[in-house]
């Protein structure tokens, strides 16, 4: 399941701007999801640190910079509230040539950012055609994608490569962040699934091979990264003021170590309910997927490692591939239901009330928000197909 694959990316059958969930699109109206077989023992109330608007694969806005989805260099403009309801609301494909193999998402104040396996493309939010970000072409397999402060930091998909460029104030001069000391076959670390984020003046991603988990300054000023933990699988990462923590997708467990000074041995954070992927760090709480069993959990970073996580749901017809989190609800994409079909979902925090947003063909991949809106892009892992970005109002409701 998780081979060196460049990851591609499927078309959905959408195609202009609708006016509701029309089929024109591909897109159905929402319905209540399946209902939750959830542990509810562990509370997700906010706590400190975290951003209010905060995405998958990326920056966990932990330090209040706005990790992917909030706006580094100033805070999350204000939105307007849409005047659809949830399961009604219209689905935009978003303009532009975006290349293919879509990979990790991250929204600023005017542009959804996306890494297509050979650079960051940027789409801006008005409607205005998208554009490969000066800076990024040329410098590797683009993969996973983090912004904070103002910069936009990522990995390679075949190496252990982490670089930076500005996206406010704009710049076209990428910096290398760090590298990965080679294997000791003399081959460079390969990243594959594993993630990046951002907290205060660093980065933090893992790779696959070598299994392990590293951080860097965000401004190159540490070329070669730091070790800050080795494992069998790491794939999530996400960073609060005092630990950091990961996914480790064998052992279907969340780990976590101190971050400063950086602990020596890993601590179980987490058992969970299927082989975990994606975190999210918000509001003092963490949040993830797992790709076998469809489940949504999350769990307080204040509760003791001993205490079981609260459980959104789990289906396993419906495995839960990316997820977003803003101060009420949490979202995730499915990847493919049991219909053979993608969806959006959602749930408030700390409930089970999951609710079908959007559903359309195959494959719904990474997902991000901003203050009024939800993006996601299509990813068919199997096949080498044109990359395609959705955008949907959040719900009035």
């Amino acid at each position: 399941m998780h081979s060196k694959i460049a990851l591609p990316c499927a078309l959905l059958a959408l195609a202009a701007t609708g006016t509701g969930c029309n089929l024109i699109f591909g897109i159905e109206p929402g319905t209540e999801g399946p209902s939750s077989a959830s542990s509810t023992t562990t509370s997700t109330g906010p706590g400190d640190g975290g951003s209010a608007q905060t995405t998958s694969g990326g920056g966990d806005g932990g330090d209040g910079t706005g990790g992917n989805g909030g706006d580094g260099a100033g805070g999350t403009p204000s939105c307007p509230p849409s005047n659809c309801a949830a399961g009604e609301c219209p689905v935009t494909q978003m303009t532009g040539e975006l290349g293919s193999n879509a990979k990790g998402m991250a929204v600023t104040r005017d542009l959804v950012l996306m890494a297509n396996n050979q650079a960051i493309v940027a789409i801006p939010k008005d409607g205005g055609a998208a554009r490969t970000l000066p800076g990024t072409l040329g410098f590797g397999d683009t993969a996973w994608i983090t912004y904070s402060g103002g910069q936009l930091s990522w990995t390679n998909w075949s190496n252990g490569d982490v670089l930076g460029i500005s996206i406010e104030p704009p710049s076209s001069s990428p910096i290398q962040i760090a590298q990965v000391p080679l294997q000791e076959n003399g081959d460079p670390a390969v990243t594959a699934f594993s993630r990046i984020t951002s907290f205060g003046d660093s980065v933090y991603w893992a790779t696959q091979t070598p299994p392990a988990v590293w951080r860097a300054k965000a401004d190159g000023s540490q070329p070669v990264a730091e070790l800050v933990a080795s494992d069998d699988h790491p794939i999530g990462v996400a960073v609060d003021a005092t630990h950091v923590y990961w996914s480790n997708y064998w052992s279907r467990q969340i780990l976590r170590k101190t971050r400063d000074p950086l602990g020596e041995t890993a601590e179980v954070f987490a058992e969970t309910n299927g082989n975990p992927t994606v975190l999210v760090l918000a509001n003092g709480v963490v949040h993830w997927v797992t790709d076998t069993n469809g489940a949504v959990q999350s769990k307080a970073t204040s509760a003791a490692p001993s205490a079981p996580p609260f459980t959104t749901t789990v289906d396993a017809q419906a495995v839960a591939k990316s997820l977003a989190v803003d101060d009420e609800f949490v979202y995730w994409t499915v990847y493919m239901n049991s219909e053979g079909k993608g969806e959006v979902r959602r749930a408030h925090l700390g409930m089970g009330d999951t609710v079908t947003l959007a559903t359309g063909q195959p494959y719904f991949f990474e997902i991000a928000v901003d203050c009024g809106s939800i993006y996601w892009n299509i990813n068919n892992v199997e096949a080498e197909e044109e990359a395609v970005v959705f955008q949907m109002p959040k719900p009035s409701n």
